[in-house]
């Protein structure tokens, strides 16, 4: 956007100071505090599945469930992006949230009278399914709220706002679940997605600018999407522009690098590391709080700081300082060491992720940003369940050490990539 920031259709722009954060922009406040109150629904609401799963079938069975909410995410995402393009985010986010709204409704009046399996699965593949169009739509949204200047300030912000929200969803559901069970927390969630749509309804984004905005002139030129074209041409049209786009292309490359490198030893590794330590489930609270944390403070970092020039190198430095920690959550002779290194490696991770999220939103087009947004989801979605298999397999067969060894490997060759493709090594989060 230009100078004027943020536009409500009964108040006239606001000019923003020179170096005005976007957190104190009202609209944008109302926006991360819709997200976030959804999110807080979100995880009351997996708490409550998983728990009624267990109750009313077993554990098996409630692993099972959350895997069938994925599905549908992860098989739809793609064509979601293409939509989020074609009719605007904005009407799709508020679209999904209430279409989620009278699901938990409706789910919530279900439960009382005879709860079942059959219906926490029913629901569970509704919500995968608007999560296909609602994550698309919301990458899109936040940089038509942002001028360029304050487009990492806003990322670091809506990241440590999603965090605080992970982080207080899940005691909140913990705490809910005995006074009312499964109605009360559907009913939370309904509530939490009435207030997001009354925090969307007053979020304007500005029009999607004139195709090829945001793409290096002579080498991408995006056309703006035709509401007449076959929706599966869309999505080839999004993947050709993304791989032809050297920015976006590496940018893609390394996130996928880093999500691999990191979502086995985090999710899956710590557990292993905590149980040969002996540190048992203690330990593990320790070592996920100490990345939470660190998270918040690199988040909490970048609201303030934009980086100037060329962002590869910085990129590259945040992810060999995570690739470090990685290793040295395993090589730690005790638990306070590891905590640490749990604690540098989210540090690391907070101005990385607005870094590399960053350079995807300052390069791609308006007309391109569901699209993009969708893939880059996809990419770090979808190879969580691998990551945490392939991890799981190699420390049965090689040990915890040498696999976290490797997966420092993978962080080093994406560091590698940012300072060798040219792409990356010149890229600024200022627009071309």
């Amino acid at each position: 956007m230009s100078t004027t920031v943020l536009r409500t259709p009964t108040a006239a722009a606001v000019p923003a100071a020179p170096g005005r954060p976007a957190h104190r922009e009202p609209v944008y406040l109302r926006y991360l505090g819709g997200q976030a109150v959804s999110i807080l629904g979100d995880q009351v609401w997996y708490v409550a599945l998983s728990f009624s799963a267990v109750q009313l079938a077993s554990p098996g069975a409630a692993g099972a469930i959350l895997a069938v909410s994925a599905l549908p995410r992860l098989a739809l995402l793609l064509f979601g992006g293409a939509f989020v393009d074609r009719y605007g985010p904005r009407r799709l986010m508020i679209g999904s949230d209430l279409a989620r709204g009278v699901v938990c409704l409706i789910t919530a009046a279900v439960a009382l009278a005879q709860p079942s399996v059959a219906l926490l699965v029913a629901v569970a593949l509704t919500f995968g399914l608007a999560d296909a169009l609602f994550l698309p739509a919301a990458g899109a949204t936040l940089p038509r709220l942002l001028t360029p200047a304050q487009l990492t300030g806003g990322l670091a912000l809506s990241g440590l706002t999603q965090r605080l929200a992970l982080m207080l969803g899940a005691p909140l559901g913990g705490l809910l679940l005995p006074l009312g069970g499964l109605p009360l927390a559907c009913l939370v969630n309904a509530i939490t997605f009435g207030m997001s749509v009354l925090a969307l309804w007053s979020v304007h984004p500005r029009p999607a600018a004139d195709p090829g905005a945001g793409a290096p002139s002579g080498q991408v030129t995006p056309a703006a999407a035709d509401p007449r074209a076959p929706v599966l041409a869309a999505v080839r049209e999004g993947l050709r522009y993304l791989l032809r786009h050297p920015v976006l292309r590496a940018t893609t490359l390394v996130s996928l690098l880093v999500n691999i490198a990191a979502a086995g030893p985090l999710n899956v590794g710590l557990a292993l590391v905590a149980d040969q330590r002996g540190w048992g489930a203690a330990g593990i609270g320790y070592l996920l709080a100490g990345f939470g944390a660190g998270a918040a403070a690199g988040s909490l970092l970048m609201v303030r700081r934009r980086p100037a020039g060329r962002v590869g190198v910085l990129a590259a430095a945040c992810i060999v300082l995570q690739g470090g920690a990685i290793y040295a959550i395993a090589a730690a002779p005790a638990l306070g060491w590891a905590a640490a290194a749990t604690a540098l490696g989210g540090l690391a991770s907070g101005p990385l992720a607005v870094t590399l999220n960053g350079l995807t939103h300052t390069h791609t087009a308006d007309t391109h940003r569901g699209r993009v947004t969708s893939i880059n989801t996809l990419v770090s979605l979808g190879i969580t369940p691998m990551a945490i298999a392939v991890m799981g397999f190699a420390a049965a067969q090689v040990g915890t050490v040498p696999s976290f060894a490797a997966c420092t490997a993978l962080d080093v060759l994406a560091a590698a990539a940012c300072v060798t493709v040219p792409a990356l090594r010149h890229a600024t989060l200022t627009p071309s």
